[in-house]
């Protein structure tokens, strides 16, 4: 097989997923809504990606025709090398779209450097204003300074957006508070997420604190974002549908007269499956056949739930051959993916 099959072999070969990085297994924050290795399925809490490692890999991910890379974690802040990834990313790899999604303070003493070697957009996570809350939810009293690392990412003049996970009777009621926030501050997009109500089915979770604080489960946080996209859809200027990459999430997109974008990842608008979820236990779930995730302790990963299905890569780091056979055959249950609406979770029943 040859990296042309992948982008010939037929019209649907140009879904791609996205191409997103753990390159480190912890962020020193506990978000009851996520969990310890982050995005990444279980990881060894001292995993972390040499950049060496990240690159052979990342080189043949961008040959296949992914042209974006998304840094997470973990958290970006917290790796030390951070920038001479950032650079050889662009340089050696060849992306010419690097995200870097970050919650920690230390990403705003780092933004400046990172825009000059070639980070396109900065992505940021804050759930709530208030820093009572903001200390509840991940365990960490520093809600100021994460604003403070925000602003200095916009001062750099690349791009920025806000995530914020919608926690119904948590911060529900403050998305039109942030919607301005957001806007005064320079931020370009405000990204309103879901809950993820089956996460807390995987190998680990801080759902457990939520259990202990609120005596709440993840499925009791669920909030549909219809309700947001009637709120702000009288003041629109514009009102659109998108997707990431070729298989993410239909997303609507709601611009408000200041400018920002309000984006609303809604998992019942549908998602992606292909044969890797056949058979599966998960199924259906609401993060779906997305994105081809790299661990910090070099696996390929297809979702978010499943352990039992990672690709270790390491034997075969330093083998080009080998290594760009086994990244096309990981990309091509994407290519031929189904997209199934709307996602009807199991969580979902009774609710």
């Amino acid at each position: 097989m040859t990296i042309m099959d992948v982008s010939k072999s037929s019209p649907e070969a140009l879904r791609l997923p996205q191409f997103r990085v753990t390159l480190n297994a912890r962020c020193g924050r506990a978000c009851f809504f996520c969990r310890p290795s982050g995005e990444a399925v279980a990881t060894a809490a001292d995993s972390e990606l040499s950049v060496d490692h990240l690159i052979a890999v990342a080189k043949q991910v961008r040959a296949t025709g992914i042209d974006s890379i998304k840094l997470t974690g973990g958290d970006p802040a917290l790796y030390d090398p951070l920038e001479d990834a950032v650079r050889r990313l662009r340089h050696e790899a060849g992306f010419s779209e690097i995200e870097i999604i970050s919650r920690h303070p230390r990403i705003g003493d780092r933004a400046e450097q990172l825009a000059v070697l070639g980070v396109t957009q900065f992505n940021m996570s804050i759930d709530t204003l208030n820093p009572r809350l903001h200390h509840e939810l991940c365990g960490v009293d520093d809600l100021p300074q994460v604003i403070g690392a925000l602003q200095r990412c916009v001062q750099t003049g690349v791009p920025v957006k806000v995530n914020t996970v919608v926690m119904g009777g948590i911060n529900d009621d403050e998305v039109p508070a942030l919607a301005e926030f957001c806007a005064h501050n320079g931020i370009q997009i405000l990204k309103l997420l879901d809950v993820i109500k089956d996460l807390d089915e995987g190998a680990e979770s801080f759902a457990r604190r939520l259990a202990i604080k609120r005596h709440k489960t993840l499925r009791d946080l669920y909030t549909p974002l219809e309700v947001f996209t009637q709120r702000f859809a009288a003041e629109a200027t514009r009102q659109e549908t998108i997707t990431q990459g070729g298989l993410g999430h239909p997303m609507t997109v709601i611009t408000l007269p200041t400018g920002l974008r309000l984006m609303l990842k809604d998992s019942k608008a549908g998602a992606w499956y292909g044969s890797v979820c056949d058979d599966c236990a998960f199924y259906p779930c609401h993060d779906a056949l997305m994105a081809l995730r790299l661990t910090a302790d070099l696996r390929l990963q297809y979702c978010l739930l499943r352990q039992n299905n990672t690709i270790d890569l390491r034997a075969l780091i330093g083998d080009e051959d080998q290594l760009r056979t086994q990244v096309l055959e990981a990309i091509m249950p994407y290519t031929q993916a189904t997209f199934r609406t709307p996602v009807r979770l199991k969580l979902e029943v009774g609710a």
